[in-house]
């Protein structure tokens, strides 16, 4: 049984936030090494991909509930396994 309210926005938000998890760590591991890298062009390209995902996220983090208190959410679909 699903818990959560299902918008048309829903779908995005956990790829979203799994590529900003994936970003963080990349930047992690960069930094990590950093004194092996020449310039700081890596991080500041890492950097900026973070702050548009988070953006991203936010943004259709704040639809989602947007649509929440609208009740513009989907209707709940049952599987057949579940009977």
């Amino acid at each position: 049984m699903q818990t959560d309210t299902t918008t048309r926005h829903s779908h995005t938000l956990h790829p979203l936030r799994f590529s900003l998890n994936v970003l963080y760590t990349a930047r992690l591991l960069i930094g990590m090494n950093a004194d092996e890298l020449k310039s700081e062009d890596c991080l500041d390209a890492v950097d900026e991909r973070i702050e548009e995902f988070t953006d991203e996220l936010i943004a259709t983090e704040l639809l989602h509930e947007a649509a929440v208190l609208a009740g513009d959410v989907l209707p709940v679909q049952e599987n057949s396994s579940e009977r």
